[in-house]
Parts: C-alpha cells; structure tokens; sequence
C-alpha cells in the first residue's frame, strides 16, 4: 500500500510540474514567467483606449495597454504597453488603433518599416502619428449620419420616379442591347490583335505629335491666320457664292460646246509633256529671264513710239558637225579636245580654248577645224521703217510730185 501511495505522489508531482505551468501560462500569458517590456505612446487623442486593451504585432496578440492617462508635459494622452518578454518589434514601428472586431472592441496594432533591429526595449517611445491612425467607427457613423441627413427623402423619390419612367417600356431594347453586347465582345475578342496593332500605332502617332508639338502650335497659328482671313475676306466669299452658279454654268456650256476638240488637246498635251518636263531648267531660266527682258524693252521707248532695229545677220560663225544628245541626257561624256574654229575675218571665235593664252597652248591638240556657216555681215544696217514712217515717206514723195519735184 505505501509503495502504491508513494507512485501516485510521484505521478501527481510531474503531472503538476507540466500542468501548473502551462495554465499559469494559458491564464496569465507569457508575462508569467518573465518581465514584460514596458514602452509608451504619445497621442493627441487617445481614442477610447483603457487598460487591458490587447495589442497586436503582425496581427499576433505581443501584449496589452497598462495604462492610459493625461500628460501635461506633452499636452495630450500618454498610452503604457505591457509586452510580452522576449518579442522583437523594431523601435521605428508605428503603432495604431483599430477595430479588432466587428462589434467595435478596439485594439492597438504595431505596423513595423523594417524587418530588422534595433528593437524596442524598457523606456522606449513607440510611434503613433494622428496622421496615420484610421478613421473611428464612432467618426464613420457620425459623418454618415451627417451625409443621410443632408439627403432630401423628397429628392430621392422623384429620382426613383423618373428612373422607373425613363425605363418605362425600355425592356425590349435593353434585352437587345444586352445581347448585341455579347456579339460585340465576341468581334472585339476575334479584332483583338488588330486593336492591339492600332493602339501601338496611336501611341507613336501621339508621342510623334509630342516631339513635333512646336511644329503642331505653329500650324494651329497658320488655321487661326487663314480662319481670320477668310473672315476679313467674307464680303468676297459671299460675292463668289452669289456670282459662281452662273460662272460654273457658263463653263459648263463652253465645255458642251468644246467637247470634240478636248480629246485632240489632252493628245497634244500628252506629245508637249515630255518634252516640256525634259526642259524644266531652261524653262526655270527663261521665267526668270523673261521679266527682265520685258523691263529692259522699255528702253528702246521713245515718247509714244517704240524704234526696233532689225539685225539681218552677225557674221558666220564656226560649226561642228556631232551627233546631237537627247534632250534629258545627263549622262557623263568625254570633252573632245581636238575641235578648233580656224581664224578668219568677221568669223566668230568662241570657247575658252580661243581665249588668248602664251604660246597658243589652247590649241596644242586642235586637229578638227570647224566649217564656217552663214552669211558674211553687210556693210551698214538695214533699217527697216514703221508704217507711220512709210506713209510720212509715200505723202512726202507725193507732195513733191505735185509740186513738180
């Protein structure tokens, strides 16, 4: 019997070695056997918080609030923090009070910047900006109390009215819109890689219209220019509408009444083209030449009367005889160097091989003599008279004859 008694004793004494503990533990918290970390909060609110409040690491209950009291010295709410021996919250952490339930109990929760220390210890401030706690549930409620007070019920029930009239009758078209919606995403889903493409190709367009954004004001300037013109000119625009019916008609007329000879000049226009568009530099430089020309002719002006001097001939001038080039032909070719003009009086001389050199060295090579054409240069000039001097000359002539001349 003693032997038994002594093994319960002994069964009893570990059972309440692991027991004791553990509900010292479960009751208690780890604070039982351990000294807790004691840190502080400083908030201008202190939000409703009292002792007991649990508080929360990561969402893992570390500890609770100790204390919670005036503080003149800092001129609001000082918040005490029992935590539990031996965690690890980085001093930079921000603490916040929340609601840990849905029925309003609240509780502060640690939100850490780092994953690493140091960390908090006994004395340490821990952080809670006004600026970074949520919003109360006591605020929600009383600013959402406010909002529905604001709200006229009236208002809402003639919302409710002309929403139900305006989708009066309404079904079948949205039925089909909703439908048609279906076909719709299904081609939107088959043109998907075209849409993608035009998408990419209007993201360069638009970064392109960035980069050119100077050249694109300056286009906007020239419109608003010509947009102010055609508004300055609008008394010439009206005229132009009133006045074109019948100036488009009269064309219209003569294009009727010209048909048959339209077909032979657009031929011809097809036979003059290549050979205008192969003479494009010389017709560039008589248009430039032309408008002197006309202006030097003012010169031979005398009062009202112009005197022309007709120049029969200038000489003969030295020839070869080569094969001419098309016209158009820009090709390279050799100079032949052997063509000389032979001297002779009244016979032209051109080229800069006849410029005057020492010891005649432009005509080292000269081989091929030019053949003089034309016809030698009269004496005097032959001046040929106007109609109003033939006539002075006919009555001159006339008066002489009856005057017995």
């Amino acid at each position: 019997m003693r032997r038994i008694v002594l093994v319960q004793l002994i069964l009893f004494g570990l059972v309440s070695a692991v027991v004791i503990p553990f509900a010292i533990t479960y009751v208690i918290g780890p604070q039982a056997f351990g000294t807790p970390i004691r840190v502080y909060s400083v908030m201008a609110d202190a939000r409703g918080l009292t002792p007991g409040t649990a508080v929360t690491y990561r969402g893992v209950s570390v500890g609770t609030v100790d204390d919670v009291r005036l503080d003149p010295d800092v001129n609001g709410a000082r918040v005490d923090y029992k935590l539990d021996p031996g965690v690890e919250i980085p001093v930079d952490s921000v603490a916040k009070v929340g609601m840990g339930t849905a029925a309003g109990i609240q509780n502060v929760d640690i939100f850490p910047n780092t994953s690493s220390g140091p960390y908090l210890k006994d004395g340490d401030q821990l952080a809670a900006p006004a600026d970074e706690q949520p919003v109360q549930m006591g605020d929600l409620m009383t600013q959402a109390s406010k909002l529905l007070d604001g709200v006229d019920p009236q208002a809402i029930s003639d919302l409710g009215t002309e929403l139900g009239a305006s989708f009066d009758g309404l079904g079948p078209a949205m039925a089909s819109m909703i439908d048609n919606g279906d076909a719709l995403t299904a081609q939107l889903d088959e043109q998907a890689p075209m849409l993608t493409d035009l998408l990419e190709r209007t993201a360069g367009l638009v970064t392109t219209m960035a980069g050119e954004s100077g050249s694109f004001v300056r286009g906007m300037g020239a419109a608003r220019a010509f947009t102010e013109q055609l508004d300055a000119n609008a008394p010439v625009l009206v005229y132009l509408t009133d006045t074109s019916p019948a100036a488009l008609d009269h064309a219209s007329a003569l294009f009727d009444r010209y048909q048959g000879t339209f077909g032979s000049l657009l031929a011809n226009l097809v036979t003059v083209t290549p050979i205008i568009s192969d003479r494009q530099a010389a017709l560039a430089s008589g248009l430039n030449d032309i408008p002197n020309a006309l202006g030097d002719l003012e010169s031979i002006v005398t009062g009202d009367r112009a005197n022309f001097t007709l120049v029969g001939t200038l000489g003969q001038v030295c020839s070869y005889d080569t094969v001419r080039r098309a016209v158009g032909d820009e090709s390279p070719t050799e100079p032949n160097l052997t063509f000389y003009c032979p001297p002779g009086p009244n016979l032209e001389q051109r080229g800069s091989r006849n410029a005057p050199r020492p010891n005649d060295l432009g005509l080292q090579n000269a081989t091929t003599p030019g053949t003089p054409i034309g016809y030698p240069p009269v004496d005097d000039p032959v001046l040929i008279p106007t109609g109003t001097e033939a006539l002075d000359y006919w009555n001159s002539l006339l008066e002489d004859l009856g005057n017995g001349h």
